[in-house]
């Protein structure tokens, strides 16, 4: 990106074409024009019809005045806002294009979805260049790279051209002109001519680089065959190339070359960079390149025969590998993975792909530590992957010439090195293919590389440094103030950029802060950044920012930022440079992640989403949903549309996801994809979109359509929540618990997963791990009950004083060390509370079980600091309770030890679990307790305050004297256990009416009260007593599960058999994965099988049929909606009548009221009401 006429632009500060620095200088002879004829032989574009010439011949840049060019953006905004949307753009542009000519109908292979989207991108790029120069012929070049495969003709042109600029003529109203006109047929015009002359000149280099890069990258991958055909395959292929090599021996010697001879002496056919020696651009090379590839064919092939000996190759005539290239290729011998043990020379393993294969020949050459080849050959796979794209080839060399500056051995660098080595890789890779076309295309496509990266190679260096030295000098003032006139310049170019940034200013000043921070660390760090760049693009995908709006954010960063920077141009050229790298890495990313799944879920539309996805392959259709990879980013448009809250399109893309679609010949069902994707599906549902967990569910069950004896067949698919991807216990079934909900855990699915889990191994374990409390509490009762009883017998006290130091030993310990555990966890992790605002607590104690546990702990530790046995323990009769040493503290003793009873008692109804019915009784008195807690508050209040005011009363009733005895016989009132009777104090009536008082609020309101509550509490809870009950187990088995071995686990998981097909009926054998159950057949209605059956051709490049009841109901969708804007209008248009009509009566009223007035009035006013 550069800048030209204060405009950012794509190309060179020089002023030559965009297509002379990525196409050869060579090619001025394929074409027949030099770079001054192409120029001079484009006719100058006029106002007038003479302008719309389509240029075949050459391609050069198009020069639009500054009003056509704004003409054709007015009109191309003005198309877009009358159309409602820009899909509706799209759909439009489509059927105009797509009726335009039916002869043309044959080239619309693409879902129409798709397509229209891409006219729309493609146009709008158009469009925003329309200005011309560099970046209009840029966006030509790469449409015309994409469009090779496509024969582009002058009639054909015409028709597009003419179709386009109809659509635009009748859609953008008042703004279409005459001069737009001509300007939009001018545009296409070129456009088209373009797009012949990049086909007739260079679809069959583009197309023999593609088709070799694959061949060489996918060599020996023959899918589907067995060892032995493999190597039968192999041997066939070497014979093969002994026969060629024998044919073309022979050929040489008629021509009078000595290939032995040739091969010693010829040296590296690539080894100059210059295009006029060993490049072989252009046609003028095909001599040449002749003559190198009998060279090269005939030398490299008898590498292996000569112990890799011959000098093509780079290396010696002697008999061996040099030192370096030994240790080149024994660094390089681990990244191998396929080796030819059939090789000759005793069975040297040979590298199979082109990474291997290069870095083999760079060892041979004695070049294997050159770390920046390493560099160029990360790269170089995507420039000739993207060779049709011109602009992706210039940020590709932009960011490896960054890179190469960070090496530190910059004396190294010769980049013919990396062109030998390149070109003799690809000709070993391709022995039998390899011919003169192959080696003029690899030769032009390096060249061209080759020229942008000396173009670039040392500056970065330098602009780092300048950079660095200049935001060094920027004050906090001076930043502060660029960063606010910034957003005001940037508002000012494109007022649209307003709806994007609508956040506060301290976060629009973030924002422009880490703008300057990346052009920085782009020099610093390019590894770090490219990644952080990629995924910030991803993220403004799910944003929906046009990128339209990169320009002109660029354009004013640079302005403001010259204001500071009059002294210091290489800084601010610098900051230029990084800033539009970095712009261009955006507008790339958010280009090739903006599929249309992803704009369906930016308007939250879930018949978008369908729509969308309708045009995918069936064998595509989960990676639509699932991911958008972008370089080495991905993003996934569900998990988007779930953390967006665009919950409809989330729940559109679930259940697609999860129907069950199938052919004659295999099933699709998405579960096994999502749980790759996102093995935390589950937590990512329950943090964010619980609504949509019971969708979710519903997708993994298949119920029959038909019965048997009563029964209906139901499949589960509920592997991946009980199996994760490492083979142990996932936490989605935690995840369930954590929301609380008793309806969700209730569900089938949910309820399958925990009996099984339960049965099956939770159940053995909790057992387990609740023995020894069940011993500890039978030891406390017989050392604290039954066994005092027989205190006389010195056995019974020995066994008492056992059993008390085993509760000590198995209950207190093992208490202290799980508390102490858990408690220096919690505080490790932040996970604390401060009781009464000051004392730090662990967060787990704030729940009833864990908090009674450490209760009894502390109870249990006061018991032994008070143990009677160990007080006395100096007596002569010892073991005995009973000395001076413990009169004391026997009283504090009974104190603990019942309260340690207690809450030992307490915690054993954890052991309800195992009963569904016990569990939810038991949660029901929890649930109910609540409400006798707020009774038992009010009635202390009430107690409180008739038992002070009674005692200050005089009067002479002994058991109301003060507070304490009040509140004493006011309970005993309450409770109904009062002795004496209201007749001893009736003589006294001031303390009988407050007695009454408080017998009323107490036993008629309070209690009555309560009783309600209950009775509703009971009502609401009994609703969901179950629910409750099954949660309570589930967080048991969740908890059992984390401690359980992982040899229990895994012998249990062996009896599920998940991996075994389930079938749907007789001989319709499905997808593994589940859990076949049957259920009564009136337990859930079924009317209609859930999997969807499609007849016609089973490949999976194949898109599904479209769904007749889809299209049924989005016709009764449309048609209610039509129905109610039919009411909405005749329920106006009434409206209208009615006031017409009411307006008319008043008016008709007038002179029939005012018949006493004169009759000349009357007539005159009655004429003038006509």
């Amino acid at each position: 990106w550069e800048w030209v006429n204060g405009r950012l632009e794509v190309g060179g500060p020089e002023p030559r074409s965009k297509m002379a620095e990525y196409i050869d200088d060579s090619d001025e002879e394929e074409s027949g024009f030099s770079e001054s004829e192409v120029n001079s032989s484009v006719p100058e574009l006029a106002g007038d019809g003479d302008g719309w010439v389509i240029n075949t011949e050459s391609l050069a840049e198009l020069q639009l005045d500054a009003g056509k060019a704004n003409a054709i953006q007015i009109t191309w905004n003005m198309y877009i806002e009358n159309s409602g949307s820009k899909e509706a753009a799209g759909e439009a542009l489509y059927s105009a294009l797509f009726d335009s000519a039916p002869s043309l109908q044959s080239l619309f292979v693409t879902p129409r979805a798709v397509q229209a989207n891409r006219f729309m991108q493609g146009i709008s790029t158009f469009v925003a260049n329309a200005h011309g120069g560099a970046n209009l012929k840029a966006a030509v070049e790469t449409l015309g790279f994409g469009h090779l495969n496509i024969e582009v003709t002058v009639p054909r042109v015409i028709i597009f051209r003419d179709a386009i600029i109809e659509l635009l003529e009748t859609e953008a109203g008042s703004v279409w002109s005459t001069e737009a006109k001509d300007a939009w047929g001018v545009m296409l015009s070129y456009i088209g001519g373009a797009l012949m002359f990049i086909k007739a000149n260079y679809a069959e280099r583009i197309k023999t680089l593609e088709a070799s890069w694959h061949e060489a990258n996918n060599r020996d991958e023959d899918n589907g065959i067995s060892a032995a055909e493999r190597k039968k395959k192999e041997k066939e292929e070497r014979k093969q190339r002994a026969i060629e090599r024998e044919r073309k021996k022979q050929e040489a010697l008629e021509q009078g070359i000595d290939l032995e001879t040739l091969s010693e002496a010829s040296g590296d056919s690539g080894n100059s960079g210059e295009s006029g020696q060993s490049g072989f651009s252009g046609q003028s090379g095909e001599q040449h390149g002749q003559i190198a590839q009998q060279e090269s064919q005939g030398a490299c092939r008898s590498c292996f025969r000569k112990f890799f000996s011959c000098s093509c190759c780079g290396g010696s005539s002697g008999n061996g590998l040099t030192d370096g290239a030994k240790t080149g290729q024994a660094s390089q011998s681990a990244k191998r993975s396929k080796s030819n043990k059939e090789g000759k020379n005793g069975g040297a393993a040979v590298p199979k792909t082109f990474e291997e294969m290069f870095q083999w020949n760079a060892a041979v050459m004695g070049l294997g530590n050159r770390e920046w080849m390493n560099q160029i050959l990360e790269n170089f796979g995507s420039m000739v992957t993207h060779i049709s794209d011109s602009k992706r080839i210039q940020q590709e060399t932009s960011l490896l010439a960054i890179k190469m500056g960070k090496i530190k051995d910059q004396g190294t660098i010769n980049l013919a090195e990396f062109k030998s080595c390149m070109l003799a890789a690809l000709r070993q890779q391709l022995p039998k293919s390899w011919d003169t076309a192959h080696e003029v295309a690899w030769n032009w496509l390096w060249d061209n590389i080759e020229k942008q990266l000396n173009k670039l190679m040392g500056q970065p260096l330098e602009w780092e440094s300048q950079l660095v030295q200049f935001m060094e000098m920027l004050s906090e003032d001076q930043l502060y103030t660029f960063r606010k006139d910034l957003y005001d310049r940037f508002f000012t170019a494109a007022p649209a950029g307003q709806d994007f940034f609508k956040q506060s200013n301290t976060r629009l000043h973030f924002i422009a802060e880490q703008v300057t921070r990346m052009t920085l660390d782009l020099y610093k760090d390019p590894w770090r950044m490219i990644d952080e760049i990629s995924a910030l693009g991803l993220r403004h995908v799910g944003f929906g920012i046009p990128t339209e709006l990169f320009s002109p954010f660029v354009t004013a960063t640079v302005e403001v930022l010259s204001r500071y920077a009059s002294e210091f141009p290489g800084a601010l050229e610098a900051f230029r440079w990084s800033l539009g790298t970095i712009a261009q890495m955006l507008v790339q990313t958010i280009t090739e992640g903006s599929t249309i799944v992803m704009q369906a879920i930016n308007v939250n539309s879930a018949s978008q989403v369908q729509k969308a996805l309708s045009c995918a392959a069936r064998g595509e259709r989960f990676k639509w949903v699932l991911i958008v990879q972008v370089g080495t980013q991905s993003i996934s448009p569900l998990l988007w549309a779930i953390e967006s809250s665009n919950l409809q399109a989330a729940k559109a893309m679930l259940e697609d996801l999860l129907t069950i679609r199938a052919d004659r010949e295999r099933y699709y069902y998405g579960v096994d994809a999502l749980f790759k994707r996102h093995g935390d599906i589950v937590q990512s549902l329950s943090n964010d979109a619980p609504a949509l967990l019971k969708t979710f569910l519903d997708g993994l069950v298949w119920r029959s359509r038909t019965t048997k004896d009563g029964m209906r067949r139901v499949n589960y698919y509920v592997k991946n929540l009980i199996l994760n991807a490492d083979g142990a216990f996932p936490d989605g079934l935690g995840n369930l618990v954590e929301v609380g909900d008793p309806q969700l855990i209730s569900h089938s699915v949910v309820n399958l997963c925990s009996d099984i889990l339960w049965g099956g191994i939770a159940m053995k374990e909790f057992i387990l791990s609740k023995i020894w409390f069940i011993f500890s509490l039978f030891m406390l009762i017989m050392s604290q009950t039954v066994l005092t009883e027989f205190s006389d017998s010195l056995a019974v006290r020995c066994i008492t004083l056992t059993f008390r130091c085993g509760v000590y030993l198995l209950t207190m310990l093992r208490l202290i060390g799980r508390h102490v555990r858990d408690s220096f966890r919690a505080c490790r992790a932040g996970e604390t509370f401060r009781l009464f605002g000051c004392i730090p607590f662990p967060s787990y104690l704030s729940e009833t079980y864990p908090l009674a546990s450490f209760l009894l702990m502390l109870f249990l530790v006061c018991m032994c600091t008070h143990e009677p046995f160990f007080y006395c323990a100096g007596e002569e009769n010892w073991p005995i309770e009973t000395c001076a040493e413990h009169v004391d503290t026997g009283f504090r003793y009974s104190i603990f030890a019942m309260c340690a009873v207690a809450l030992h008692w307490g915690l054993m109804t954890d052991l309800a679990v195992f009963s569904t019915g016990l569990s939810a009784f038991v949660l029901v008195c929890v649930h109910v307790g609540s409400e006798i807690g707020r009774f038992m508050f009010s009635l202390l209040f009430l107690l409180l305050t008739f038992a002070s005011a009674i005692s200050v009363l005089e009067h002479d009733y002994e058991d109301m004297t003060d507070v304490t005895q009040t509140l004493v016989a006011l309970s005993s009132i309450t409770l109904r256990l009062y002795e004496d009777d209201y007749r001893d104090f009736q003589h006294d009536p001031i303390l009988l009416t407050a007695v009454f008082s408080f017998v009323t609020a107490s036993a008629i309101l309070l209690l009555n009260l309560l009783i309600a509550q209950l009775n509703c509490s009971y009502v609401y809870i009994y609703a969901n007593m179950v629910g409750y009950a099954r949660l309570k187990r589930c967080s048991v088995v969740v908890e059992t599960l984390q401690r359980t071995r992982a040899d229990n686990w895994t012998n249990f998981v062996a009896t599920l058999g998940l991996d075994k097909p389930l079938e749907f009926g007789e001989g319709d054998v499905g997808m593994a994965g589940g859990i076949s159950k049957e259920e009564a057949a009136d337990m859930h209605v079924v009317t209609k099988d859930r999997i969807m059956r499609f007849g016609g051709a089973c490949t999976p490049d194949l898109q599904w049929p479209e769904d007749i009841n889809d299209k049924l109901e989005d016709d009764e969708e449309n048609l209610v909606n039509l129905e109610k804007l039919m009411k909405s209008a005749l329920a106006k248009l009434h409206d209208k009548k009615s006031d017409k009509k009411k307006k008319n009566r008043q008016q008709l009223s007038r002179p029939l009221r005012s018949w006493h007035r004169p009759f000349k009035q009357w007539r005159r006013e009655w004429c003038e009401w006509l």
